[in-house]
């Protein structure tokens, strides 16, 4: 009598199959991406060395004026085109966060403070998978890599809250990203930063609304034609992805793509992801199309950022929302009973 020949080994899945990762995967993915997004922004730093760290170089020298034991919001007033442009517009915590980065140079301090932004947005988003990794391809966040932005890290701050902290170096935002996934630990990473720029300069808050008035103002896109239609997200508000696309259309911010890297987080599937992304892209061209300055078209912008950035993510909201509402209906159909009834009922009070 023959015995069957055993079977073959089980190949495990690969990080692509949609298992969830392990957690030395999700290390190693972060640091591969961290190490690229660096390497990238140091390449856009040094090929253009008349704008240094790009943004960044606004709390990399108040960071430089904390240690030499300067005010920032005395000692840094225009002297030049961008980026020294403009007095310090960041709240005090954002130099503080700043301060390691200090006494490197500001293009290899701003590469590094990106790179670790992007290394923890990678590890955040890697919690559910590599589905969400199309945020890394977006427009959004090319853009902050060219200008040295913190949107990756406030994206991370939203899903960890031991990083917590770092939405309080843009507490507009900031504040509509807690409301995605509010927690007692976020809230206090972020009073604690708070607390620490307030030992070192008592008077900041005042000194950095002046400056903020002072510089050119950021709107809402609540303010906009296109923009008061993302306040349809709300009527999901009960679902953290409502919450999120609604109150961040209702802060101030700068409608050049990097500070709506967020808005990825309203996306609960890869191909809702992916369409962002390709919206996001199809942005750029028709605001590219329309600029007439090669270096920056802030006003162009704006509407390609509110109709292919904001509304797509609102769209995403609602239709993910009444495919929710869709099974519950279907399940009360099928199932019958007071039992599947009540289920039913319950995960479309939900999805409102």
């Amino acid at each position: 009598m023959t015995s069957s020949p055993p079977p073959p080994p089980e190949r495990p899945a690969s990080i692509f199959s949609g298992r969830p990762l392990a957690r030395r995967e999700r290390l190693a993915l972060a640091a591969l991406i961290g190490v690229a997004s660096a390497l990238g922004a140091l390449f856009v730093f040094v090929s253009e060395p008349e704008f240094v760290a790009k943004d960044f170089t606004y709390p990399w020298r108040a960071a430089r004026a904390l240690l030499a034991g300067d005010n920032p919001y005395r000692v840094i007033r225009p002297s030049g085109p961008y980026p020294y442009e403009s007095v310090f517009p960041y709240p005090l915590t954002a130099a503080v966060v700043a301060v390691p980065f200090a006494p490197l140079p500001a293009e290899l301090g701003g590469a590094l403070f990106f790179g670790f932004s992007a290394a923890a947005m990678a590890y955040a988003l890697s919690r559910d998978g590599m589905w969400r990794f199309w945020a890394f391809c977006s427009a959004p966040f090319g853009m902050a890599l060219a200008l040295g932005q913190w949107s990756p890290l406030m994206v991370a701050a939203t899903l960890l809250s031991p990083l917590g902290w770092a939405l309080a170096c843009k507490p507009t935002l900031g504040a509509a990203l807690f409301a995605y996934r509010p927690s007692w630990r976020t809230a206090i990473m972020g009073a604690a930063l708070v607390a620490l720029a307030l030992l070192i300069i008592p008077t900041w808050p005042s000194q950095w609304l002046r400056a903020v008035f002072e510089g050119p103002h950021h709107r809402a896109p609540i303010v906009r034609p296109l923009g008061v239609l993302a306040l349809l997200a709300l009527l999901r508000w009960r679902s953290p992805e409502g919450r999120l696309v609604g109150l961040m259309a209702c802060v101030p911010q700068n409608l050049y793509f990097y500070d709506q890297l967020p808005l990825w987080l309203a996306a609960r599937s890869g191909r809702s992801a992916l369409a962002l992304t390709v919206s996001s892209w199809i942005a750029v061209a028709g605001m590219r199309m329309n600029c007439r300055s090669e270096l920056f078209c802030g006003a162009e912008a704006e509407p390609w950022v509110l109709g292919l950035v904001y509304l797509p993510a609102t769209a995403i909201v609602l239709a993910e929302g009444d495919w929710r509402a869709l099974l519950a209906r279907l399940r009360r159909t099928r199932g019958g009973g007071r039992g599947a009834n009540a289920a039913a009922s319950r995960l479309h009070d939900e999805s409102l």
